[in-house]
C-alpha cells in the first residue's frame, strides 16, 4: 500500500481495516495483526487502527504493547469507548484505581452508555466495594432493561450483600425474561446456566439451542453450548459442536484452543497437544494455548515439562490463576515455595477464584497446614456450589426407581438375551475410591487396554443415540417390556462398536471402562453383557468424600461442593450398591483401596485373576505407564503405592463434623 493520498487510497485503507476487523473477530489474530501494522505504516495517525491493534495485543496477553497502542489512540481522540477499553486493560494489570478513573471519565463524556456502567460495576465488585457495584449495575439496567449480564451480576452482588429479598426479585426478573433476538437467547442461556435454580443447565441449553435455531451462523452460540456441555461432562457433544464450527472457520484460533482442550478431556491428548503446538508455532505469546499444552503434559505424566510451561505462563502473566492451579497439581510443595504460595494467596484475596482456592488447598495440604487447607477448600467449593442445584429428593427417587425396575425377576427374564463377550471390564464406584488405580493395574497387562472414563453406558441408558426416542429417561424407559429387548440388543451393539474403535488391536483380550457413575447401571450392564467383569472400588467413606470435596470437579458432580449434600449422595450410593450385591453377589468384585495399599501384590494378583488374565509382574509397576490419565487421580497413579492417603481424614477430624457424623459406620 502506498502512502495515503487519493480517494482510492482511502477506500483501500478502509477495505483493509474492515478485513482486519473481521479476522480479529473470528480469532485470526496473527493475520489481523499483519494488516493493522501495514495500515499504520501508511497512516500512523489512524486512531481506530491503533485502538483495534491494542485490543488485539490485549487478547493475546501482550499487555505492554496493548497499552502503548491504546494510549496512542486516546491521544488522537478522547473516545469514550477507547477509555472504557483502556479501563479493562488497566484492571487486567491490577491497577483498579486507574481503571475506575478511566470509566468515570468515559461516563462524563457519555453518561447514557450502559456498558460503561456495567464495566464499572464489575471492577467495584472485584475490589470488594459491593454497594458501589450494585449502584453501577442498577444504572446499567435503568438505561437498558434487557441487559441480562447486568441483571445476573446484580444478583451476585445482592446475594453477597445478604439482600435476599432484592436477590429474589432479580432471579424472578431473569427467569421471566422474554428474549426477542438470537443474541438475547444466547446471553440469557449463559446467565441462567450460572444460577442455582432447578434445571438451570437444561433451561440454559434450551435457550442456546433456540439462539442457534434462529441464527444458525452464530458461532458464539454454538461455542457457548459446547462450553455448557463441557461443564456438564458431556465432552462428546461439545466435540461435535466444535468440529461443526471449525468446518466453517477452520482458523478460528480461540475455537481451536477449546477444541484441543475438549480432545484432551476425551483422552485424545496427542491430537490436542498437536493443535496447541501448531498455534504456538504461529503465536508464541498465546498463553491459553501454552496452558493447554502444559495440561497435556501433566495428564500424560510429564510433570517436569508441564511445570516448566506453567511457570513460563506465570512469568509472562503473574495474574494467570489457571497456570497457578495447573502448577499446584504438578508437584509436592514445600516451604521453599514460599514466594509462589504468597503470590497465589494475594491473587485470590483480590479476586475470589474457585480454582485458585482449590490450588491453595492442595498446597497447604502438602505443607500439612490442615486448617488453612480446609479453609481454602471450603471457599473454593462455596464459590462452585453457588452455581449448583442439587435436589436430594430427585436423587432418592432415582435410586428407588432403579431398584424397582431392575428386580430379580426382571434380571432373570432378560439376562441371557445378549452378547456373551468376556472382553469388557467395568470399574466403578464413588469418585476418588481407587477406580483409576485399579484401571492402571489392569491396563499395565499386555493383553488389556485401559479406555478410561467413557460416557457411553449412561448415554445409552438414557436413549442418547435414539433421535426418534421421545420416551422417559433411565430407568423408566425400560418399564415397557415390548420396547426393552430391542433397545437392549441395539444398545449392546452400539457400545461394543464404540469401544472397539478405541482399541484397533485384535490381540487385546480385556478392555476397561472406569466411569465411576456406572454404579447406577450395573443391572443394565449385566443384561447387555452377562459375562462382563464388574469391579466395585471401595475406600474409607470419610476419606472418599473428603477427597471428592478436595477436587474441583465439573458440574456433573453437583453433590460434591457441599459436605451435607456429599454425605447424602454417598448414603444413596451405598444403598444402591447393597441392592446390587443382593442380586449379583460374587459377580461383582469388591476391591478395597486400603487393602491394595497395604497388600499390593496379593490384591493385584486377585484383580488380575478375576479378569481371567495370566499374571504379569509389570502389573505391579503400573505407575510407569505413559497412558493418558485425565481424572483427578492423575498425580497419584504416576507414583508407586504410598500409604499417606489412608485415613487422611484424621488430619481434618476437627474441621469436618458433617462427614464424621454422617458417614461413621458406613462401609
Amino acid at each position: 500500500m502506498r502512502k495515503v493520498k487519493t480517494k482510492n487510497d482511502i477506500a483501500l485503507l478502509k477495505q483493509k481495516f474492515q478485513q482486519a476487523q473481521y479476522l480479529q473477530q473470528t480469532g485470526h489474530l496473527v493475520d489481523a495483526e499483519i494488516i493493522y501494522v501495514e495500515i499504520l505504516k501508511h497512516a500512523p495517525a489512524h486512531s481506530d487502527c491503533l485502538h483495534y491493534l491494542g485490543m488485539l495485543y490485549f487478547q493475546k496477553g501482550d499487555l505492554k504493547k496493548a497499552e502503548h497502542n491504546i494510549q496512542r489512540s486516546i491521544e488522537l481522540t478522547n473516545n469514550p469507548t477507547y477509555l472504557c477499553n483502556y479501563a479493562l486493560l488497566a484492571n487486567q494489570q491490577k491497577n483498579t484505581k486507574k481503571a475506575i478513573g478511566l470509566l468515570l471519565t468515559a461516563i462524563k463524556l457519555e453518561p447514557d452508555k450502559p456498558k460503561t456502567w456495567f464495566n464499572l460495576g464489575c471492577i467495584y465488585s472485584e475490589i470488594g466495594d459491593l454497594q458501589a457495584s450494585e449502584n453501577a449495575y442498577q444504572h446499567a439496567i435503568k438505561l437498558d432493561k434487557k441487559y441480562i449480564k447486568a441483571l445476573f451480576n446484580l444478583l451476585y452482588v445482592q446475594t453477597a450483600l445478604g439482600k435476599e429479598n432484592d436477590a429474589s426479585v432479580t432471579v424472578d426478573m431473569i427467569m421471566k425474561f422474554q428474549p426477542d433476538s438470537p443474541e438475547q437467547y444466547y446471553t440469557l442461556g449463559l446467565a441462567i446456566s450460572r444460577l442455582n435454580v432447578k434445571n438451570s443447565i437444561k433451561i440454559a441449553i434450551d435457550y442456546l439451542k433456540k439462539a442457534i435455531n434462529d441464527n444458525p451462523d452464530s458461532i458464539e452460540a454454538y461455542r457457548a453450548l459446547a462450553t455448557l456441555y463441557m461443564e456438564g461432562n458431556q465432552a462428546e457433544k461439545a466435540l461435535f459442536l466444535y468440529e461443526n464450527i471449525l468446518e466453517k472457520e477452520s482458523n478460528y484460533q480461540a475455537i481451536n484452543i477449546e477444541y484441543a482442550m475438549c480432545l484432551v478431556k476425551l483422552g485424545n491428548t496427542k491430537k490436542g497437544m498437536k493443535i496447541f503446538n501448531d498455534i504456538l508455532a504461529k503465536d508464541k505469546e498465546n498463553l491459553t494455548a501454552m496452558n493447554g499444552l502444559a495440561t497435556g503434559y501433566r495428564l500424560t505424566g510429564k510433570f517436569s515439562e508441564a511445570g516448566e510451561l506453567f511457570n513460563e505462563v506465570i512469568k509472562r502473566d503473574e495474574h494467570n490463576i489457571s497456570a497457578y492451579y495447573g502448577l499446584s497439581n504438578c508437584k509436592k510443595f514445600t516451604d521453599d515455595d514460599y514466594d509462589f504460595i504468597g503470590k497465589l494467596e494475594t491473587l485470590v484475596d483480590k479476586k475470589k477464584d474457585a480454582s485458585g482456592y482449590f490450588g491453595l488447598g492442595k498446597i497447604h495440604n502438602d505443607l500439612r497446614d490442615y486448617e488453612k487447607a480446609i479453609d481454602s477448600y471450603r471457599k473454593g467449593n462455596s464459590i462452585r456450589n453457588a452455581r449448583m442445584h442439587y435436589d436430594k429428593e430427585i436423587e432418592t427417587k432415582k435410586i428407588d426407581n432403579i431398584i424397582n425396575v431392575f428386580s430379580q425377576e426382571f434380571i432373570e427374564k432378560y439376562e441371557q438375551n445378549n452378547q456373551p463377550s468376556e472382553q469388557l471390564i467395568f470399574i466403578l464406584g464413588a469418585p476418588r475410591s481407587g477406580t483409576t488405580l485399579i484401571e492402571q493395574i489392569i491396563s499395565a497387562h499386555s493383553d488389556a487396554f485401559g479406555a478410561g472414563e467413557l460416557p457411553y453406558i449412561g448415554q445409552l441408558a438414557n436413549g442418547y443415540y435414539r433421535d426418534a426416542l421421545s420416551t422417559k429417561s433411565y430407568p423408566e424407559r425400560f418399564t415397557n417390556e415390548n420396547n426393552f429387548l430391542p433397545f437392549l440388543k441395539d444398545d449392546a451393539k452400539i457400545y461394543s462398536d464404540k469401544i472397539n474403535k478405541l482399541v484397533n488391536d485384535d490381540s487385546v483380550l480385556r478392555i476397561t471402562d472406569k466411569m465411576p457413575v456406572n454404579y447406577k447401571y450395573i443391572g443394565y450392564i449385566f443384561l447387555m453383557f452377562p459375562n462382563a467383569k464388574v469391579i466395585n472400588a471401595q475406600r474409607n467413606p470419610i476419606d472418599t468424600c473428603l477427597s471428592i470435596f478436595f477436587q474441583n470437579f465439573n458440574s456433573g458432580h453437583r453433590y460434591s461442593f457441599d459436605l451435607n449434600n456429599l454425605v447424602f449422595w454417598y448414603q444413596e450410593y451405598v444403598r444402591l450398591m447393597k441392592y446390587w450385591g443382593t442380586l449379583f453377589g460374587e459377580r461383582i468384585l469388591v476391591v478395597d483401596y486400603d487393602s491394595v495399599v497395604s497388600d499390593t501384590e496379593n490384591m493385584t494378583k486377585k484383580i488380575i485373576k478375576f479378569c481371567d488374565l495370566s499374571w504379569e509382574e509389570q502389573c505391579l509397576s503400573f505407575y510407569e505407564s505413559e497412558r493418558t490419565v485425565v481424572t483427578a487421580s492423575n498425580w497419584q497413579v504416576r507414583q508407586p503405592i504410598y500409604k499417606t492417603s489412608q485415613e487422611k481424614w484424621k488430619n481434618y477430624a476437627n474441621h469436618i463434623p458433617e462427614l464424621i457424623d454422617g458417614l461413621s459406620g458406613l462401609e
